[in-house]
């Protein structure tokens, strides 16, 4: 339709954003006086609210999905480490702990005419209850370690390098206050990075970095090792390489965190592993 007159004004959310243009068209010729420009920036800042309300009605939606998916994930997480955790207990320790049960029997059996077999039930049971005091160390250790809570991340990550004596560490982390479950999967990533550069990719040393993008938070460590070529990655264990069960695990812990985890890495220029996971501070968690 053709027109003779025309008002224009633009459409600014209150956080001073350009969302779009308002029009006033007559097909009369018309002089728009002052106060039909106030009244038309008047209508154009309802609607500039509205748009923006809508925007923000959308983005909390979208945050409180992402929420319920992510307590999801945890709750899948603890289940996974609970049952592991069970396992650990029932094929590791409490069978060395019945044996031990068993060996301090028949030393009390032996002992009255028998001191010698005594004597050898009593060194296995000493054996025993040191591996089962292993193991359980260990099954503790695999959760939440406790040098975090002692050193908090950044001191941790840094620490982490002196358990590596073949490899020359340099740590380049940020101080982030983050979730523990975050906390716990960023330094484990960091640790199984560190392992495989000492055991499997003949590195001398070792970069990690750790910092944040935005509403992301990155741990970055590369070696100098031997590297791979990513269109045949090596199988699990394999010099070069990151274990099978090791990559597996970094990967896990990354996406039930709603992130990602990548691995980067050439024959002869070393490997990268880059871990990205939401930011969340501990505060808000």
């Amino acid at each position: 339709e053709e027109f003779t007159s025309m008002l224009s004004v633009p459409v600014v959310t209150p956080m001073g954003h350009l969302v779009g243009v308002l029009n006033v068209h007559t097909r009369l010729r018309r002089e728009f006086t002052p106060a039909d420009v106030e009244l038309l920036r008047t209508v154009a800042g309802l609607v500039a609210g509205a748009i923006e309300n809508a925007r923000l009605h959308r983005r909390l939606a979208e945050r409180e999905e992402a929420l319920e998916r992510f307590a999801e994930r945890m709750v899948e997480w603890q289940e996974h480490e609970r049952r592991r955790m069970a396992g650990e207990i029932h094929d590791g320790i409490s069978q060395r702990i019945v044996s031990l049960f068993f060996h301090l029997s028949a030393a009390a059996d032996a002992i009255p005419g028998s001191p010698g077999v005594a004597a050898e039930q009593v060194a296995r049971a000493q054996e025993l209850a040191g591996a089962a005091l292993d193991e359980t160390r260990s099954a503790i250790a695999g959760l939440r370690p406790p040098v975090l809570d002692d050193l908090g991340l950044a001191a941790s990550l840094e620490s982490l390098g002196h358990g590596f004596p073949t490899l020359d560490v340099h740590v380049d982390v940020a101080t982030l206050s983050m979730a523990e479950h975050a906390e716990t999967a960023v330094y484990r990533t960091a640790q199984e990075a560190m392992q495989n550069a000492a055991k499997h990719a003949d590195a001398h040393s070792v970069r990690v970095r750790l910092y944040r993008q935005k509403d992301r938070a990155v741990l970055e460590v590369t070696d100098d090792g031997t590297g791979f070529d990513m269109a045949g990655a090596p199988a699990a264990g394999a010099p070069g390489g990151p274990t099978g069960l090791g990559l597996a695990g970094m990967r896990e812990r990354a996406e039930l965190l709603g992130g990602r985890l990548e691995l980067t890495s050439s024959p002869g220029r070393g490997t990268t592993v880059r871990l990205t996971i939401p930011y969340l501070p501990s505060a808000q968690c």
